[in-house]
């Protein structure tokens, strides 16, 4: 048993972005955040002047690459949201493109769009999100990194829109499992790490969390808890079962 408190779900939403699905193991409880200062971990990479596009584009590529792999029954298997296929959450994905398409809030579209991308192949999942994920990065390029996007909550820097869905399709290339090199995870672990911290002030529930090479400390009521990239981005993410080993599973 994890020996932190569980954390409590946001109630408000500050960001225009949705949160990721809890996690959907069974059993599994979100952990508690407290209310802290900003750490330096948070500090490393600000989102408010780092250029987000370059890891945008990394994360889309490579998603991509993937699923162009894919076989008809591997499309069909589990993915790590319970109750969804490959298909579905590549179907998710295509949801969130209407979302930025349009500019406004739609997440009450998001279970019906899964839905509806059932009666399609997948092939005809795959090139629909290609093509809504294209025109939304030529929109977003267009606008420029400085720019803002009309969302649900109003105006916002198109930068932090972006961070957001870099870290969301990370979170979901997890959910497909897609493989990286244990060089490129790490750096990618660091700026998910990273920008989730940014994320929780955002949302007005900071994380106590400093980023040590390759593990992150976690301070709760004065007790410092620390853990490897893996489990805490599991922790961050409310994501138990992606974790591998069943020690750090356990942990979150």
């Amino acid at each position: 048993m994890p020996s932190w408190r569980p954390r409590r779900r946001q109630r408000r939403r500050t960001s225009p972005w949705r949160r990721w699905p809890r996690s959907k193991a069974p059993g599994n409880r979100s952990l508690h955040r407290r209310g802290n200062p900003p750490t330096p971990s948070a500090r490393a990479l600000d989102p408010r002047s780092v250029n987000p596009f370059p890891i945008y584009d990394r994360e889309i590529a490579r998603l991509r690459s993937h699923l162009r792999t894919l076989g008809s029954r591997q499309w069909s298997t589990r993915s790590h949201c319970r109750g969804w296929s490959v298909r579905d959450v590549v179907a998710h994905l295509s949801t969130d493109e209407v979302y930025n398409q349009a500019g406004r809030g739609l997440n009450g579209w998001n279970a019906r769009g899964v839905r509806v991308r059932r009666a399609m192949s997948p092939l005809e999942v795959l090139q629909e999100w290609e093509a809504r994920q294209a025109l939304v990065r030529w929109a977003w390029g267009k606008i420029g990194v400085e720019g803002t996007i009309e969302t649900s909550v109003g105006r916002y820097p198109l930068r932090l829109q972006v961070w957001h869905l870099a870290r969301e399709y990370a979170i979901h290339a997890d959910d497909l499992e897609v493989p990286m090199p244990p060089r490129e995870r790490a750096a990618q672990l660091r700026w998910r790490i990273a920008f989730g911290l940014f994320a929780a002030r955002e949302e007005n529930e900071p994380v106590d969390a400093d980023l040590h090479g390759d593990e992150v400390q976690l301070r709760q009521d004065g007790v410092v808890h620390r853990l490897e990239l893996e489990t805490f981005i599991a922790y961050l993410t409310n994501r138990p079962q992606q974790l591998k080993d069943a020690k750090q599973r356990a942990l979150v």
